[in-house]
């Protein structure tokens, strides 16, 4: 049996004869050794993360299972949603930093989603080329349209199908708002989304940060 360095070995050499390159067109890079690709556009840090399970019980036969993640960071965001709850970074699912980080299948309509599992070269290099296609299709138009503050209150006010939405996804939405000037709005999705007596308790220093009664 193969062990875990073998496997991700195999997955990085078809990373770099399928993935490096397009991704390195529109500005992503990966470091030697690495499964992520990063980029920086305009306020925003990106990364494609493929991670990889290997011998999935739930697939028997098969080397690995790749579920690719995407992350997005915002700095300015996150550190005004970080004092919004008081430094209390529990609040924002333990990382602060990170905005949304999630399976690339998100992006696409449930009808498209895919699952990827390879054994061997030839497998690796079949799955990337596929997750390639997908990342072309999905994920950079998702990308290319969530850069900045504005765009992640417009994914909020459009409720957009392709964002995680969890609890803590509305605290960065309200600490956009207070980043364009819109303390008003901030206060109405605090209201919104931690308004009853549970959520408001347990969401305390929203209320406080915002002054709202």
């Amino acid at each position: 049996m193969k062990t875990h360095t073998e496997i991700k070995n195999e997955l990085l050499e078809a990373l770099a004869v399928v993935v490096d390159e397009p991704l390195k067109q529109v500005g992503f890079v990966r470091k030697k050794g690495s499964i992520t690709y990063s980029r920086r556009l305009n306020d925003a840090g990106q990364q494609i993360a493929f991670v990889m399970d290997c011998f999935p019980k739930y697939q028997p036969g098969a080397e690995a299972h790749i579920h690719p993640m995407l992350l997005l960071k915002m700095p300015q965001v996150s550190e005004k949603a970080l004092a919004l709850v008081n430094g209390d970074n529990m609040l924002l699912a333990g990382a602060p930093e990170i905005i949304v980080n999630q399976p690339i299948e998100f992006t696409a309509p449930k009808d498209k989603h895919q699952r990827w599992f390879a054994t061997g070269n030839e497998q690796f290099v079949a799955a990337s080329e596929s997750i390639q296609a997908f990342l072309a299709r999905w994920v950079l138009p998702f990308l290319s349209e969530v850069s900045k503050p504005l765009d992640l209150v417009k994914l909020y006010e459009t409720n957009d199908s392709r964002v995680m939405k969890q609890k803590h996804w509305h605290i960065f939405i309200a600490a956009a708002y207070q980043v364009l000037g819109q303390p008003d709005k901030a206060r109405e999705v605090v209201q919104q989304q931690f308004g009853s007596l549970g959520l408001r308790k347990l969401y305390a220093p929203l209320f406080e940060s915002l002054s709202i009664e």
